[in-house]
């Protein structure tokens, strides 16, 4: 952030904690114009948690947390963005009742793949492992493949996964797979990206066959990085400097929420890993800046879609200590919102937000 961002966002914080505070009823233009002036806008400041992007002849296609995976469409980045319905069919037949978590998407071989976390039998309430849809539509409808997880414990109540992650590793908690994530690499080896839920947390890989709709004969995940906090939603890109890992870390219901990047040379051993925070309250003004994905611009150049909490029915950030899931009077919700991306020596850096249309 320029010098001049710190006086900025001293005013940004101390007109949102007013609004905070007093209430709506203080929140008049005077009151709101410092923040609405400086703070980053939302692309569709309607609840989209997770995005997922991907770019296609016609515009873009966004996916987010939800019953079935609802979308939004747009032929621009800045939007206009409308949001559309659920694209999944149906869940699998090893799936129990529940939401399905923060997917990803990927064109493969001319099918569109959609990777999903969804509740199983055996883990608890939120235990979910993950699977694979397909369709020629990227806004679908997409349908399950095959009559196992993709990726599961091997002690979860479902048929056994092609990635059953064996032997079990003790010290991680029994709460399943989540946040699927497909990345390419520079031979054409495509991988599946995922977190081990709950605390300590851990990103694993494992290599797919090149339909990118089962994991490769003989390949098992291995560990990435572990962490004894929150550590997710990883996406992964590669640079001249190596390979960049983007990630959410923290408490998603809180502003606190933010988004890291770490650096590493080669893509299976991240022990020498560099990186830094990304986004955060700090460095941009939002709540809970996390749950990134990235996307190639039309013009060149990557944009960062990720979300962050809005509070009143506005399209200002929510200011506080709570868990903003836990506060329906202040109508929290998880705004899209969309940056582009630079490069300053292997650092990446947002060079401009994008505002709604």
């Amino acid at each position: 952030m320029p010098k001049r961002g710190a006086a900025r966002l001293l005013v940004l914080l101390l007109a949102a904690t007013l609004l905070s505070v007093v209430g709506p009823a203080a929140s008049g233009p005077a009151s709101a114009a410092p923040a609405e002036e400086w703070v980053p806008r939302p692309v569709l400041n309607l609840d989209f948690p997770d995005p997922a992007v991907v770019t296609t002849p016609g515009g873009l296609v966004a996916y987010a947390t939800g019953d079935l995976v609802p979308h939004a469409w747009s032929r621009q980045p800045d939007g206009p963005w409308r949001r559309g319905p659920s694209l999944l069919t149906h869940k699998p037949s090893w799936s129990r009742a529940g939401g399905v978590w923060a997917v990803d998407v990927a064109r493969v071989r001319g099918r569109w793949l959609l990777y999903y976390a969804t509740p199983v039998k055996g883990m608890g309430e939120h235990g979910r492992c993950i699977g694979v849809a397909r369709s020629r539509s990227a806004r679908g409808p997409f349908r399950p493949v095959g009559s196992a997880p993709l990726v599961c414990p091997s002690y979860a109540g479902t048929p056994l996964a092609q990635d059953p992650l064996l032997p079990r590793d003790p010290t991680l908690p029994r709460a399943g797979v989540i946040d699927p994530s497909w990345f390419r690499d520079v031979d054409g080896t495509s991988y599946l990206l995922y977190k081990t839920d709950r605390i300590p947390s851990t990103i694993r890989i494992v290599a797919l066959t090149r339909d990118g709709q089962s994991v490769r004969s003989g390949a098992t995940s291995q560990e990435l990085l572990r962490s004894e906090g929150v550590l997710e939603n990883p996406v992964l890109t590669l640079r001249p400097e190596g390979y960049v890992l983007f990630a959410s870390e923290g408490d998603w219901t809180r502003c606190g929420y933010r988004t890291t990047w770490r650096r590493s040379p080669a893509l299976l051993d991240w022990s020498t890993a560099t990186g830094g925070v990304f986004l955060d309250t700090t460095t941009t003004g939002l709540c809970g800046s996390g749950g990134a994905d990235l996307v190639e611009g039309r013009r060149g150049g990557l944009i960062a879609f990720l979300h962050g909490w809005t509070c009143r029915g506005t399209a200002l950030p929510c200011a506080g200590r709570g868990k903003w899931d836990h506060k329906p009077r202040q109508r929290g919700r998880r705004a899209l919102y969309a940056a582009r991306l630079g490069w300053a020596d292997g650092v990446p850096q947002v060079t401009s937000w994008l505002r709604a249309r």
